[in-house]
């Protein structure tokens, strides 16, 4: 009986702590993006002297699109290696979300500290030709992706953004989907659903925030209780469904959400099912391990144990393509299980859903961007766990 109300728990937790309020900064980002991202593109195209600095930028805003976005404008060439290392250290992925809605403020540090990082890094590698003897073989790469195609149902009227129809870019990231009762279900079903549970839940979610259960009326907060479980477990059924494992978005949905508010609406409920599945998993993953070490006092104790090591294992996290296991680690630091300095050096190594279309275009260009992410994140993940201990 215990590790029921443990699961309903959580399944509440995960939802009026973390899905909410994400849902809502999500949907504002990505309406930003939809108006804003189109003129930093344009910026990045044109003005090569200060590539880094706005790749820099596309990669701090929260969430995998603006880092996605610089990995087609690479591989045709239109920006240096150097923008492209700069774009991948700054962007935190879907984990900058967690941050955001559950310490603001660490969020911003790491948003510093990352963009130094990565504007330095990437004027460092462009300074001393870094990477300029990569070669990409277009030719190879459009064979290999025959059997993709642009102009899917649903999507033929998107407009292509960094790159041109029937490029390399087009050929190779733009899928054929085989799962044709997916796509309808999330264009016509599930992101109604969504955010319709998403605005019904919100006053209830900013009472959850502020502890304030003022409520007499036991319907009322088992209405809460209900919803939030129900919210959560429609959010994991949903990925489940879709088949993501550890990738919250591809090039795709990452165009499309450019393109139109519609799409940026279904495809961030489609974001956000796939960031409260991750927070459930962490928090009931973070209670777990509680009873099992002593609670918090035992908690201490392991991470004053394994010292540096738990900023090493925070780094090979974020070796991982995708956002799922960066989104896990985001949420256990915000439950107080790893320290800050974790959190720095697994922000500036991880790469979010950026890697994907980069592996797909240039595997070499992934490995060599992944071995320049993990020098600075050790460099700068000890110097901060120097400063805490």
């Amino acid at each position: 009986m215990e590790w029921i109300y443990l699961f309903y728990n959580v399944t509440v937790e995960a939802f009026y702590k973390v899905g909410v309020f994400v849902s809502i900064s999500l949907l504002l980002i990505g309406l930003i993006d939809y108006k804003f991202n189109g003129i930093i593109i344009k910026l990045l195209e044109k003005d090569r002297k200060n590539q880094v600095y706005f790749s820099a930028l596309l990669g701090l805003v929260p969430g995998c699109g603006g880092a996605i976005v610089v990995v087609p404008m690479y591989i045709l060439g239109k920006v240096t290696f150097g923008s492209l290392v700069a774009a991948f250290i700054t962007t935190m992925g879907d984990a900058a979300f967690i941050l955001i809605v559950g310490d603001i403020t660490a969020y911003f540090k790491v948003l510093i500290i990352s963009g130094i990082t990565g504007v330095f890094c990437g004027l460092f590698i462009d300074y001393f030709k870094i990477g300029e003897n990569i070669v990409i073989n277009k030719n190879k790469q459009m064979e290999k992706g025959k059997d993709y195609v642009n102009e899917e149902s649903g999507h033929k009227h998107h407009k292509h953004i960094a790159h041109k129809q029937g490029d390399i870019v087009d050929k190779v990231l733009h899928r054929r989907t085989d799962f044709k009762y997916v796509y309808l279900m999330t264009h016509n079903i599930w992101y109604k659903i969504f955010w319709l549970l998403v605005i019904i839940s919100f006053p209830f979610a900013l009472e959850h925030l502020l502890d304030a259960h003022t409520h007499e009326n036991h319907f009322i907060i088992e209405y809460m209780n209900i919803s939030g479980s129900i919210g959560t477990i429609l959010c994991i059924l949903y990925t489940l469904l879709s088949r993501k494992g550890i990738q919250g978005s591809n090039f795709d949905k990452t165009e499309s959400k450019l393109g139109s508010i519609k799409e940026t609406l279904i495809h961030t409920a489609e974001e956000v099912a796939f960031l409260v599945s991750w927070v459930f998993v962490a928090f009931l993953g973070y209670e777990i391990l509680l009873r099992y070490i002593g609670g918090a006092e035992g908690l201490k104790l392991f991470l004053e144990n394994k010292g540096f090591l738990v900023v090493i294992g925070a780094v090979i996290i974020g070796l991982i393509p995708g956002c799922g296991p960066q989104i896990l680690l985001a949420a256990i630091y915000i439950s107080g299980g790893i320290p800050f300095s974790a959190l720095v050096a697994n922000a500036i190594c991880n790469d979010g859903d950026a890697l994907f279309p980069l592996l797909a275009l240039s595997k070499k260009s992934a490995l060599l961007v992944t071995l320049y992410n993990v020098i600075p994140a050790l460099l700068i993940g000890g110097f901060l766990y120097l400063l805490e201990t």
